[in-house]
């Protein structure tokens, strides 16, 4: 699971099970028993591997909506894993990340991090996107990071 710290929510795909691919990633309550309220299986338990961060009842990765998804606000979603660094296009792979010890997700085309929209993101279903990184640990507006995580 990658919970928010500032929420205590999990990182989650939209859909119950979330598995289809171009599915939204969202925050959302923990499913720490491994099922979804609908009793199918969870979709917040991720795999790291070689940079990917693969979801493990889909098998596929994190994704920059874009190809390359390099702006602030691009939305992050479930896709075929791009494990030849390259997407379709030719691009290089926006799908490779960074864990930080400071619990920072940066992904290592653009140097941004995942952050959750909203200022702070706290909310049940509130969107997960792309974001310059708040390293100071505060928003724009002062209120404290939804860019950290526990993995």
């Amino acid at each position: 699971m990658i919970v928010n710290t500032l929420s205590g929510k999990c990182l989650d795909v939209s859909g119950a099970p979330g598995v289809n691919r171009g599915a939204p990633l969202i925050l959302y309550d923990c499913e720490r028993s491994g099922y979804n309220p609908n009793g199918t299986p969870s979709d917040q338990f991720w795999v790291f591997s070689g940079g990917f961060i693969r979801n493990a009842l889909s098998g596929k990765c994190i994704d920059v909506s874009g190809a390359p998804g390099v702006v602030n606000g691009a939305r992050l979603q479930l896709w075929d894993c791009e494990t030849s660094g390259r997407s379709s296009n030719g691009a290089l792979t926006d799908q490779l990340w960074a864990l930080r010890p400071d619990g920072f997700i940066v992904n290592q085309n653009s140097g941004k991090c995942i952050d959750v929209s909203g200022a702070p993101g706290v909310g049940n279903g509130a969107p997960v996107q792309l974001w310059d990184c708040e390293n100071s640990g505060r928003n724009p507006n002062g209120s404290v990071t939804d860019q950290r995580w526990r993995y």
